[in-house]
């Protein structure tokens, strides 16, 4: 039986669960992945790390019979009428040994501000509650001391050195 997402809703966030529908229309009608969304979708979207042929590799992903990879799309919670506005993504992949890879990314005018950190948490803890992984592993950069400081902050333990040249490893156990 597929796992159904559910949407997230963390103090300042609203995590949305991604669907190869939603990255059709980012990828080719912003105006109607907008709408699809009701959401503000910044100029600058998508951040760096997310390709056109990133999210192509998502959809096949998401479509495969045994299912790979689960997203959501982060919007910032408004306390007032004005639309949620779109300001990072994140999700997990699913590995042959049953481990689950997390990778996330902000937009640059969010930054700074413990969101990341804050759908971290959330989505670790979705993870291990409904995918029922023991452990999720992070790869990063060094010199991007953002998100080693947000894998820190919730939780995750420097492993060594990452599966690619130059990246750094971490991960996160779950003890219960």
């Amino acid at each position: 039986m597929p796992l159904s997402l559910h949407p997230i809703n963390t103090e300042r966030l609203y995590l949305l669960p991604a669907t190869s529908e939603l990255y059709l229309l980012e990828l080719h009608d912003r105006q109607a992945f907008a709408s699809a969304l009701n959401a503000h979708v910044p100029e600058e979207w998508p951040p760096d790390q997310i390709t056109p042929e990133v999210i192509e590799d998502f959809i096949g992903r998401i479509q495969a019979r045994n299912r790979k990879l689960w997203s959501f799309y982060w919007f910032l919670s408004q306390e007032s009428p004005e639309q949620p506005v779109l300001i990072g993504s994140g999700g997990f992949l699913a590995h042959e040994d049953g481990t689950l890879e997390i990778g996330y990314s902000l937009l640059d005018a969010y930054q700074g501000r413990g969101y990341a950190t804050e759908a971290v948490q959330s989505m670790t803890q979705w993870a291990f509650s409904s995918l029922k992984s023991n452990s999720i592993v992070a790869y990063t950069y060094p010199h991007l001391k953002a998100s080693v400081r947000v894998l820190e902050k919730n939780g995750f333990i420097f492993k060594g050195e990452g599966p690619e040249k130059g990246t750094i490893a971490y991960e996160f156990l779950n003890k219960n």
